[in-house]
C-alpha cells in the first residue's frame, strides 16, 4: 500500500512593496507596508517662511532676503530671478535660516526652493516665490559714443554720464565690463562734468589701436545707485576705433576715401575725425568687426577705482 505523499510545511508571507521616499512640498513622507510592523512615525513638516533680513515680513527692493525654517533645519536654499541668475547667500550657524549676501532688485520675481530636514529626520522641499514692487525713483545714464556700431577717432574715450548722483559707485562699477578684440587693457575713472553730473570714463592704458573693436556691457538692471534710486535696464554698446594713417607731407591724419576705383588718399580736414559727409575714414569696411568677423572676444577684468 502506497504511502500518501508527504507535504512540507510552508509559511506564506504577504509580500510588501519596497519602502518609498516621497518628497512633497513642506516635508517628506515615508510609506511602509501596513500590518507587519508598527508604522513609522511621520515627520512633522518643516515650515519655511520668507522675510527681510532686517526682521520685517514685507520684503522690498534693497532688502536682503531671509529664509527661515521652523521645526527643522535648511539643507539647501536656491533663489533665482527670471533670468536664472542666483542670489548669493549663506546659512546661519544652526542652519535654521539663510540670508542673501546681496540686495534684491525692484520689479523682480524671485523663485525660492528650500530643502529641509525636520527634527525627526524627515526630508522635504518647500517652493516659494516673491515679487518686488516697481521702484519709486530711477536713475538713467547717457553713453558716449551714443550710436551703436559707430566708428570713432583714436582719441575718443568711453564715458557714462548719470542723470542723478551715484553714491554707491562700487555697486555700479562691479556691473561695468569692457571687452576688446585685441586685449586692450584700461581702467575706470570717476569724475564730475561741468554740469555737476557724475560720470565714469574707461581709459585705455595706451592709445587706442586703429581698428580695435570695443564692447561695453553694463548689467545695471535692479542696481541701487545710492539712496534707493535704481536702474531699470541693462546697457550695451559696440563701437570701433577708426583706421587712420599719417600723411608725412602734410603732417595731418588722413584716411581712405572712396573717390573712385581705386580709392584715393585725402588729408583730413579735422584731425582724427571720421566724417561721412567729408568722406574721411575707411568707408570700405564700415561694418563693425563684431558682426563682420568672428573674432575671439577676450574679457578684460579691469581694476575699478571708486
Amino acid at each position: 500500500m502506497s504511502q500518501p505523499p508527504s507535504f512540507r510545511h510552508r509559511t506564506f508571507r504577504r509580500r510588501c512593496p519596497a519602502v518609498a521616499l516621497v518628497t512633497a512640498v513642506g516635508a517628506g513622507t515615508l510609506s511602509a507596508c501596513a500590518g507587519l510592523a508598527a508604522p513609522a512615525q511621520v515627520a512633522d513638516p518643516v515650515k519655511v517662511a520668507l522675510g527681510a533680513a532686517g526682521g520685517t515680513r514685507t520684503v522690498q527692493a534693497g532688502d536682503k532676503l531671509k529664509v527661515t525654517a521652523e521645526g527643522g533645519v535648511l539643507t539647501e536654499v536656491t533663489v533665482t530671478d527670471p533670468r536664472g541668475r542666483r542670489l548669493p547667500g549663506g546659512f546661519g550657524a544652526d542652519g535654521t535660516f539663510w540670508t542673501s549676501s546681496a540686495e534684491i532688485a525692484p520689479a523682480t520675481k524671485y523663485s525660492v526652493v528650500a530643502r529641509t530636514k525636520s527634527d525627526r529626520g524627515g526630508v522635504g522641499a518647500a517652493k516659494e516665490s516673491l515679487t518686488t514692487a516697481q521702484p519709486a525713483r530711477l536713475n538713467t545714464l547717457v553713453l558716449d559714443p551714443g550710436t551703436q556700431d559707430t566708428v570713432v577717432a583714436v582719441d575718443r574715450l568711453l564715458t557714462l554720464t548719470f542723470d542723478h548722483p551715484v553714491t554707491d559707485r562700487a555697486a555700479v562699477g562691479r556691473r561695468l565690463r569692457v571687452t576688446t578684440d585685441d586685449r586692450t587693457t584700461g581702467s575706470w575713472d570717476w569724475t564730475t562734468d561741468r554740469a555737476g553730473q557724475d560720470q565714469v570714463t574707461w581709459r585705455p592704458a595706451q592709445r587706442w589701436k586703429p581698428g580695435t573693436a570695443v564692447r561695453l556691457r553694463a548689467e545695471l538692471d535692479g542696481v541701487d545707485s545710492g539712496g534707493g534710486r535704481y536702474f531699470s535696464g541693462d546697457y550695451d554698446l559696440n563701437f570701433t576705433i577708426s583706421r587712420s594713417c599719417t600723411d608725412s607731407d602734410l603732417g595731418r591724419v588722413c584716411g581712405k576715401v572712396h573717390v573712385g576705383d581705386p580709392a584715393g588718399i585725402t588729408p583730413s580736414s579735422v584731425r582724427g575725425k571720421d566724417d561721412h559727409t567729408t568722406g574721411i575714414g575707411d568707408w570700405h569696411d564700415r561694418r563693425s568687426p563684431w558682426r563682420a568677423k568672428q573674432r575671439p572676444r577676450v574679457e578684460q577684468l579691469t581694476p575699478f577705482r571708486a
